[in-house]
């Protein structure tokens, strides 16, 4: 540190580092105190994947696990819960966007979600429009390629979508062999430049950026296959990639393992407003802090899929057959 007069007195460092020191504490200790209520309870699961809050409708979208029809042909249903009138409402995506999963709120206000596919129809992005209900196909594939099975997605500050696109949908015999691997994908902003990013998984999962967006975490859960196998040697991992600006676009570079997670697989991956990153996993939400160290495991019974952060604190969780509401 530099000597002279716009140098920071000792008085002043030690204030600062106070205050650092007990927001990271306090943001530590609020993990201590947890209630979770049960807000609904379904016949199915309905409360699967692709959580996100519509704060400015009052609102709460969320995708189904796989249902089956009586002749064995498996479908998902994309929802609405009202948070005011606790009443849960099918938006009748399931034949626009085949196999919804993942979803995310565009900086346009609209829904990217995630389209797994089946075995007629092809898999993708669709960008849905919240107030008018309309739906409109942002990709649906590379090249010659179709997709596998896309299962979550983010936008970037620039504006452009990054999406994880594993083999789910094969092994769990909704969607053709697949043609390309299990990859993590972008596409820039006008939607005219789709680019491989990242990549070297087993099955590439949930995604969120970093709060600078210096980095993007992704989870691995190539431990658990589309059919329930387990399989020790693969991953139930975060892995964390520094994102490196360039004139032609961003890369994603040194890869590091961030952590492993306790119980079961890590699934959906956000991060909160202390830069703390949560996942979904067989435990319930598990939560480290920026380097990887866990700093809490909050259980769930059967597990936690995905889930979506409450700005100020708390979380929807996706209980599968219960929604639930996450206070801390």
């Amino acid at each position: 540190m530099p000597f002279g007069p716009k140098a920071l007195s000792l008085a002043a460092i030690f204030a600062i580092s106070t205050v650092f020191w007990g927001v990271a504490r306090a943001a530590e200790h609020s993990l201590a105190k947890w209630q979770l209520k049960a807000l609904a309870s379904y016949s199915q699961p309905l409360a699967h994947e692709g959580p996100v809050i519509l704060a400015d409708r009052n609102q709460l979208f969320f995708t189904s696990n796989r249902l089956r029809r009586s002749d064995g042909s498996q479908y998902v249903i994309a929802s609405i819960f009202d948070l005011k009138s606790l009443k849960t409402v099918d938006l009748g995506l399931t034949n626009s966007i085949p196999m919804a999963n993942g979803a995310f709120r565009l900086s346009n206000g609209n829904l990217v979600i995630t389209m797994q596919g089946d075995k007629s129809k092809p898999a993708g992005l669709a960008e849905f429009n919240v107030a008018n209900g309309q739906v409109k196909l942002l990709t649906t594939g590379f090249s010659d390629y179709q997709f596998n099975s896309p299962n979550d997605v983010v936008q970037a500050n620039d504006q452009s979508i990054w999406f994880t696109d594993p083999q789910y949908g094969y092994e769990q015999g909704f969607r053709p062999r697949p043609t390309i691997g299990n990859w993590v994908w972008r596409i820039d902003q006008a939607g005219r430049r789709q680019r491989l990013m990242m990549d070297g998984f087993s099955k590439p999962n949930g995604i969120a950026f970093s709060l600078d967006q210096e980095y993007v975490y992704v989870t691995d859960s190539g431990f658990i296959a589309g059919d329930g196998q387990r399989n020790s040697v693969l991953p139930r991992t975060i892995y964390r990639y520094r994102i490196l600006q360039t004139p032609n676009g961003p890369l994603a570079t040194d890869r590091i393992t961030f952590c492993v997670v306790t119980k079961g697989i890590p699934d959906g991956l956000k991060v909160d407003e202390y830069g703390r990153v949560w996942t979904g996993t067989g435990a319930g939400l598990e939560i480290f802090d920026k380097d990887g160290n866990p700093l809490a495991v909050i259980p769930v019974a059967n597990g936690v899929s995905n889930f979506a952060l409450i700005p100020g604190g708390g979380a929807y969780v996706m209980g599968e057959t219960k929604l639930y509401r996450l206070d801390i």
